[in-house]
């Protein structure tokens, strides 16, 4: 197997998902895997998510009393700081936010700090782009292209720096795939500086399922996709595996294994998380 390990998957403690952890310490155990890690969703430090920071923490350290496969890991995604800024102050409640005027990119905030997640026992952090950050309130809006890539950009370098973040997860991910059938529109020149900020900061790059593997996309993309991922990992950033399931636990890492081999990838090649980068 190239794939031993899964790193990004949901719970039910998740605003989102519904697999119990049994469900994915058994299908694990089914797929051939010896280690994985849960990463319940903290979009934003409000009520809710904390909350799910909480349930999470609790739920994944009573199970690994008797799964000692499992680790807990969190994911986190880029929110405009004053968002950040007002959650702060009013007590998690996110009512009667209207974000300020400007007239460039909102400075980036990460929900909670690494020192409360290591509080609540987290051991490692999947930071990952969801929505964009330069227009206010958790914006979705994917017409023009160019402006999208652009800000991804801007979170996904911004992430690969930032202290936090073990993972950079699902890289160039987004939720329209607009690029899901020609991945040369991303400038080649974009990637390589992420994978400086990557390599200079010790972060791993994740080969994410929805992402490398997604039903919308065309044969074109995938293999660009893997050929991108293995340029990182020949320049010497550790490459892990990511799932990203939040319902079932699917057969999908054996079509991604199959893809990796493609691009060059054996045994070996697709990393765990080392002991030393756990918190």
């Amino acid at each position: 197997m190239i794939i031993k390990s899964d790193w990004h998957i949901h719970s039910e403690y998740s605003h989102d998902a519904t697999q119990t952890l049994e469900h994915v310490a058994s299908r694990a155990k089914e797929v051939g895997l010896e280690k994985f890690g849960i990463t319940d969703h903290v979009n934003l430090n409000d009520t809710q998510f904390l909350g799910i920071l909480k349930k999470s923490s609790m739920g994944v350290r009573e199970f690994q009393k008797t799964h000692p496969e499992v680790v807990l890991g969190v994911e986190l995604t880029p929110i405009e700081k004053p968002e950040f800024d007002y959650l702060a102050k009013n007590g998690g409640i996110r009512e009667g936010y209207v974000a300020p005027a400007t007239d460039k990119p909102y400075d980036i905030e990460l929900a909670v700090t690494k020192e409360e997640l290591i509080n609540h026992g987290v051991r490692y952090a999947v930071g990952a782009s969801h929505w964009r950050v330069d227009r206010p309130g958790l914006n979705f809006d994917f017409s023009d292209v160019n402006e999208v890539i652009k800000e991804w950009y801007r979170q996904q370098m911004w992430l690969a720096c930032d202290e936090r973040v073990t993972i950079l997860g699902h890289p160039w991910y987004n939720g329209s795939k607009l690029w899901y059938q020609d991945f040369s529109v991303i400038p080649h020149s974009m990637n390589m500086d992420i994978a400086a900020a990557l390599k200079e900061n010790g972060k791993y790059v994740e080969c994410n399922a929805y992402v490398a593997y997604p039903p919308e996309s065309s044969e074109k993309f995938r293999y660009q996709y893997a050929e991108f991922l293995r340029e990182l990992f020949e320049m010497g950033i550790p490459v892990t595996y990511g799932s990203d399931e939040h319902g079932c636990y699917s057969d999908r890492i054996f079509e991604i294994e199959k893809l990796l081999s493609s691009v060059g990838f054996k045994e070996g090649d697709i990393s765990g998380i080392a002991e030393e980068h756990l918190w």
